[in-house]
């Protein structure tokens, strides 16, 4: 009888003891999926959209994530680089090869064919791998999901790592064919490559073996271009290392807290200038006409969610014309912070029951429930399709 009680005692403790290595095992993986910050530029992110104009390729939404290991890949119709690639590569023919990369995951509808792939996946299929593979698809990394499951699904996961590879050479060619056009030189990127860890794990195995690209990429050769001011201004911002020294000099003072208007730094718009330092919260006079001239040349909806926000923070009331004129922007809609920035405004011009409505809509967009529920029972919604007519954009 002790014994059967000893044993099923020890049942107890290692069912315990595999369910705390779940659990564990799942805050690792989400450690390592929201470990990626986004860094929302509007320089930056303008750059590709001219960037696009110039390799004639309809525009994307690209953004910038903080991470130190040097990678690129695409979540939802976006492209995303870490700041350890700008830092990793010094020629912008080499971030023009690795877009048109991304890019090509795009124009080949890659994200959705594993998307479809996962849902016609046996139902019975262990849940944990399809949640793991899960991970790998949206973060762009498969060895985060495989790491984890390989020994529960391994021929799940050997099927789905075997199309990546697929792929990723749909993706290559695409690029390899952009370079020809554009004339694109990959000097750099066969060195890049060239440092690719390059295993024979088939479970780890979703990319085309190295050398074969390698080889591929050596068939073309186009002279180095000069790097474009731009490029070497956001190089400069986030690794200090660009080959413009003024750049870097810049940009290592303002991270001081340092700025001299007096000194003039070549080759780069002022109005660019002067956003760098306001985004360090250095007083600049008139930024206020000369934020306006930075969005005629930047048509970005995030640097206008920020000028909203500061006309409204400095009570430029003659201003709020701009703020009703973008209301229905689509690009401004779909920002982040659209509903809390229409919150604020109409809190700022008395209007109550708006302001709680957006606020509202924010806090269940971020699934704030606490807040959301504060501030949707402070308006009546049968007001508010007779003051806003939005109303029904949120219904």
């Amino acid at each position: 009888m002790k014994n059967l009680i000893g044993e099923k005692l020890k049942e107890k403790l290692l069912i315990n003891r595999i369910k705390y290595i779940f659990i564990f095992a799942l805050l690792f993986l989400f450690n390592n999926l929201y470990s990626y910050e986004i860094i929302r530029d509007p320089i930056f992110e303008n750059y590709f959209d001219n960037l696009s104009k110039e390799l004639d390729l309809n525009k994307v939404d690209v953004y910038l994530v903080k991470n130190k290991i040097p990678n690129a890949f695409v979540i939802n119709e976006s492209i995303y680089f870490t700041t350890g690639l700008l830092k990793k590569i010094n020629k912008e023919d080499t971030l023009k090869a690795i877009y048109l990369h991304e890019y090509g995951h795009l124009v080949k509808n890659h994200l959705q064919s594993k998307k479809i792939k996962i849902q016609k996946t046996n139902s019975r299929s262990n849940l944990l791998s399809l949640f793991s593979i899960g991970l790998a698809v949206i973060s762009g990394n498969a060895d985060i999901g495989i790491g984890a499951s390989i020994s529960l699904n391994s021929n799940l996961i050997n099927e789905i790592s075997t199309h990546s590879i697929n792929f990723e050479i749909e993706a290559d060619n695409f690029m390899i064919d952009q370079i020809r056009k554009n004339k694109i030189n990959t000097d750099e990127l066969i060195s890049f490559l060239y440092n690719l860890p390059n295993t024979k794990n088939n479970y780890f195995k979703t990319h085309p073996n190295n050398i074969d690209r390698i080889n591929n990429l050596k068939k073309i050769a186009f002279n180095q271009s000069i790097n474009s001011n731009k490029f070497s201004w956001i190089k400069s911002k986030y690794s200090n290392n660009s080959q413009n020294n003024l750049f870097n000099d810049f940009f290592k003072n303002l991270e001081k807290g340092i700025y001299n208007q007096n000194i003039k730094i070549a080759n780069i718009d002022e109005y660019i200038i002067q956003y760098e330092v306001f985004k360090k919260g250095i007083f600049l006079k008139n930024w206020q006409n000369n934020f306006e001239n930075l969005m005629n040349l930047n048509d970005n909806s995030f640097l206008k969610i920020e000028y909203i926000n500061y006309v409204l923070d400095n009570n430029f009331s003659d201003k709020y014309n701009f703020i009703e004129k973008h209301k229905y922007n689509e690009d401004i809609m779909n920002e982040y912070y659209y509903y809390y920035i229409y919150g604020k405004y109409y809190d700022k011009i008395n209007y109550t029951n708006l302001s709680n409505f957006y606020f509202c809509q924010f806090f269940k967009s971020i699934k704030s429930t606490n807040k959301a529920d504060f501030f949707c029972k402070k308006y009546d919604i049968k007001d508010i399709p007779t003051l806003d007519k939005s109303y029904a954009l949120f219904k």
